[in-house]
C-alpha cells in the first residue's frame, strides 16, 4: 500500500530532488499495472484521475469532462482498489472535482487522506470551459471558486495541493485564493496517438504561454513549484525544451505516459505474434 506523506514531508521530498538537479516528473496512472511500473521508473508523483480511467478504456481525455460516471467516486474507488495497493513509496495524489454539490467536501477530503492519498489536484475542472457556458457556471454558483475552496480545505487537512489553470485570470484567482504548493499551466489536450488533439499548439507557443502564467504564479507565491503540461509535451525531448525555455521544475504527464506509452508498443507486440508461421507453411485444419 502506498506510503502516506504529510504535506511537509511531500514538499521536502520534491524540493530535495530539485536541489539535486533532477527535474520532477508527475504522471497519471489509470490502472494498477500503470502505477506499478511507473513507480519503478522513479517518478516523483503519481496522480489518479477520472481521465486516466477513460484513457485506459480507449477514449480521449475530455471524456473525463463530460457527465459520464461520478468523477470523485471513480477516483476514490480506482485509487483504493487499484492504484494505492500497487504503489510503495511514491506519493499519490487524487484529482478531484471541487464543484461537487452532492458531497461534504471536508468529509470527503478527510476520507481521501485516510485511504492513502497524500495530495489533491483540482481536476476535473471548470477551468476547461469558456464563453457563455463558463459565465453561466460562475453566475449560478458552480464556478472555479469552489475548486479554490476545496484546495484551501485540503491544505488545512495537511494535504499537498496542486492547482490547474487555463487562463491568466484563473491563474491569478488560484494563486491568491488557494496558493497551491504546485502550479500547473494546462496548455491543452496532448497531441499524438489515436485520441490526441491534432490542432495542439506548437512547442514554442506552449513555452511562451507557460512563461506568462509562471510570472503571475511566482509574483503571488515565490516558492511555488512549477510544472509544465499538455499540448506539445509528448516526448522527453519536448520536456527538455520546456526545462530550457521556461522556469518549470519538471513536467506533468497524462496521455504522454499512460496512453502513448501503450498504444504503439501494444499494437507492435500483437502484430509480432501474428507474424509467426507454421513449419513448412501449412498445418492440418482440425
Amino acid at each position: 500500500m502506498a506510503r502516506r506523506y504529510s504535506r511537509q514531508e511531500f514538499l521536502d521530498r520534491l524540493r530535495g530532488e530539485i536541489a539535486r538537479g533532477r527535474p520532477l516528473v508527475m504522471t497519471g496512472a489509470g490502472s494498477g499495472i500503470c502505477a506499478k511500473f511507473i513507480e519503478r521508473g522513479e517518478v516523483d508523483i503519481i496522480g489518479v484521475y477520472n481521465t486516466g480511467y477513460f484513457r485506459m478504456q480507449g477514449y480521449g481525455s475530455l471524456a473525463g469532462m463530460l457527465p459520464m460516471a461520478d468523477a470523485n467516486e471513480l477516483v476514490y474507488q480506482s485509487g483504493r482498489r487499484e492504484i494505492l495497493p500497487q504503489v510503495k513509496e511514491t506519493p499519490v495524489i487524487a484529482g478531484l472535482n471541487g464543484v461537487d454539490v452532492l458531497r461534504d467536501m471536508r468529509l470527503f477530503l478527510d476520507d481521501i487522506k485516510r485511504i492513502g492519498f497524500s495530495g489533491v489536484h483540482n481536476f476535473p475542472t471548470v477551468g476547461w470551459f469558456d464563453g457563455d457556458f463558463r459565465k453561466t457556471l460562475e453566475g449560478t454558483g458552480l464556478g472555479y471558486q469552489m475548486e479554490i475552496e476545496m484546495l484551501r480545505v485540503a491544505r488545512e487537512l495537511d494535504l499537498l495541493t496542486i492547482g490547474y489553470a487555463f487562463n491568466e485570470e484563473d491563474t491569478d484567482r488560484l494563486m491568491r485564493g488557494a496558493a497551491p504548493d504546485i502550479f500547473i499551466f494546462h496548455a491543452g489536450i496532448t497531441r499524438g496517438g489515436s485520441t490526441g488533439f491534432a490542432g495542439a499548439r506548437s512547442l514554442e507557443d506552449m513555452a511562451e504561454r507557460t512563461r506568462a502564467h509562471y510570472r503571475i504564479a511566482r509574483k503571488l507565491k515565490p516558492d511555488v513549484i512549477l510544472l509544465a503540461h499538455g499540448a506539445a509535451l509528448v516526448n522527453p525531448e519536448e520536456a527538455q525544451y520546456l526545462l530550457e525555455h521556461t522556469d518549470c521544475h519538471g513536467v506533468q504527464l497524462g496521455s504522454s505516459i499512460e496512453r502513448l506509452a501503450i498504444e504503439i508498443p501494444l499494437q507492435e507486440r500483437a502484430a509480432s505474434f501474428k507474424k509467426t508461421r507454421f513449419p513448412g507453411g501449412l498445418r492440418k485444419v482440425p
